[in-house]
């Protein structure tokens, strides 16, 4: 790929014979892991969306070269962005080879990119064959913002949701102010006014950067009605509660010879770190009395755990509790 800073571009690949790419919810959590990692030296991602057998990515490329620390050789070596998208792709290609137990090429041999300035002339073929899906160039509308539009609109022209809003692994959630999400640019997105949800400046969209969107996961078997309602006036006088889950009765765990467990989620927005909330929530258990004597699995009064921190899962519990799982699609289909 001819990649040159100062520019605007569409990048996309998809999986090798239109083969899936994201086998499970934690493969697109760890694709866009790698796309932080591997492509923050060099762009500022403006829209992405990640599809069940393709992604998308719309960046301002910043350098074209970035110098990098090797872990293996604890050296400094200048990398290219080329380089570092192929060793994105490479290595979570490793990655899902282990998990599948498969062998052979995950994605297609070149990803693509395509320049994004309205002085080039881009045929309206590019927007209707590309992996299947049509769309127009909006009159009035730049390339640029037709691109985001058209990678916002893929899962909706796939037909996996009807909303673009509904799927959760792009950044169109972003723009619509429903996730905080941190690996777009939004001071250039504001710049370019690609926004769609009302800011006034710069300066409240840095403030708003500032607050984290958090999904903590409840549990309690002793008067759980009770304790569980206790929890909530003390949690709404330290941060702000967006949203909360259905509660569900579920079996104990381990000890079988306890009462039924009443779980569910709560949706909370605050400016702690990750740190300083999973200090206040052991103050809130130690304030309603949680005995940490008991067995691992035992009965207690109240459970809180951090289970999603800015649209990351962070609480392994995420991948093997059913309830869990359910509470937080619950929390992000907004």
């Amino acid at each position: 790929m001819d990649l040159q800073a100062g520019n605007f571009y569409h990048i996309y690949n998809r999986g090798n014979n239109s083969q899936k790419i994201f086998f499970k919810d934690e493969n697109y959590m760890f694709f866009l892991e790698k796309m932080k990692k591997h492509l923050s030296p060099f762009v500022s991602v403006i829209a992405w969306c990640l599809m069940p057998n393709h992604f998308h990515w719309v960046v301002f490329v910043h350098r074209e070269n970035s110098d990098t620390l090797t872990q293996s050789e604890s050296i400094t070596r200048l990398r290219t962005i080329n380089q570092s998208i192929g060793i994105l792709l490479r290595t979570y290609t490793r990655a899902i080879q282990k998990q599948e137990n498969s062998t052979g090429s995950l994605f297609q041999t070149h990803t693509k990119a395509k320049l994004l300035i309205d002085e080039i002339e881009i045929s309206p073929a590019y927007w209707n064959t590309a992996f299947g899906t049509q769309i127009n160039n909006l009159e009035g509308n730049g390339y640029l913002e037709t691109c985001v539009k058209y990678v916002h609109e893929n899962p909706v022209y796939s037909g996996l949701v009807k909303n673009a809003e509904k799927w959760e692994y792009s950044s169109c959630r972003d723009y619509k102010g429903l996730r905080n999400g941190k690996l777009i640019d939004y001071k250039m997105i504001l710049a370019e006014g690609l926004l769609n949800y009302n800011v006034n400046d710069i300066d409240s969209l840095t403030q708003s950067e500032t607050l984290n969107f958090v999904i903590i996961g409840i549990g309690s078997n002793i008067n759980a009605e009770t304790n569980i309602a206790q929890m909530f006036e003390i949690l709404k006088t330290k941060v702000e509660v967006v949203r909360v889950s259905s509660m569900v009765k579920t079996k104990p765990i381990g000890i079988k010879n306890q009462a039924d467990f009443t779980n569910g989620a709560v949706k909370i927005r605050t400016e702690l770190t990750i740190e300083e909330l999973t200090v206040l929530l052991k103050s809130i258990e130690d304030q309603m009395g949680r005995n940490r004597k008991t067995p691992k699995f035992g009965p207690r009064c109240i459970d809180l755990d951090i289970a999603v921190w800015n649209g990351e899962i962070v609480d392994e519990d995420y991948y093997t509790r059913d309830f869990l799982r359910n509470s937080v699609q619950e929390l992000s289909d907004e």
